[in-house]
């Protein structure tokens, strides 16, 4: 019993202490910024009046005013806008080039198949600004010897067709046709496409082409209906 009362009374003391001396056991002004109203003891235990400044809590603490935070919220802005803006501009530009590529091909590829069919007319019947009628020589997988064949622009489907007379069959040949151009000059057939697309892009194309199997002519250089294109 005498062990356990010693050691109440030292907790009692320990307390009592600590009471009437907050300086030693004082929390520092970062750690205790509500308190700066509160009164303290001094050691003798009378009361101490508060910090006449009211700013003895902020002494040594480290923090962002409010302008530093709006600036770095500007210049984090603004390095967003720079950055958006790159990206943005880079897809645009892989958009524009894929798509006139698409376009590119597709002209090519129908100028390509035009000018193997022309090459090999028996005569032209007829030529207007947007259009080409003739009869081909030689027969190939799709086509007979001697069939009329028309190239021309279907304005309300925005298309280019290959038009067979007898039998009578179309087939589409490019899309996004715009303009399709037709001029002869002395047999010397000149083609000039152009295919866009409503994003902008637009690309045009033209070539000319020289039939080969034309009847014998004084003034245009040809095989006289003896040439034959073999097609792989």
């Amino acid at each position: 019993m005498n062990f356990i009362q010693s050691i109440i009374n030292r907790i009692t003391i320990r307390h009592s202490c600590e009471s009437r001396n907050p300086e030693k056991y004082w929390i520092p002004p970062c750690q205790a910024r509500g308190r700066l109203g509160q009164a303290r003891n001094d050691k003798a235990g009378n009361p101490m009046s508060s910090s006449p400044s009211g700013w003895e809590g902020w002494v040594g603490c480290k923090g962002f005013t409010l302008i530093e935070i709006i600036v770095v919220i500007v210049i984090l802005a603004i390095a967003s806008a720079i950055t958006i803006k790159f990206l943005v501009d880079g897809l645009r530009i892989y958009t524009m080039t894929v798509n006139q590529k698409t376009l590119l091909d597709e002209g090519k590829l129908a100028l390509e198949r035009m000018c193997r069919d022309i090459r090999d007319a028996r005569s032209i019947t007829g030529v207007t600004a947007n259009s080409i009628t003739f009869v081909r020589d030689d027969a190939t997988a799709q086509d007979i010897a001697g069939e009329t064949i028309i190239f021309q622009r279907n304005a309300v489907a925005s298309t280019l067709e290959k038009v067979k007379v007898s039998p009578a069959a179309t087939s589409t040949m490019a899309s996004n046709v715009t303009t399709f151009a037709v001029a002869n000059a002395t047999n010397e057939i000149q083609l000039t496409l152009t295919l866009s697309l409503t994003s902008g892009e637009n690309v045009t194309l033209q070539t000319k082409v020289y039939p080969k199997n034309l009847p014998k002519d004084a003034t245009y250089k040809n095989f006289c209906q003896n040439w034959m294109e073999v097609y792989q």
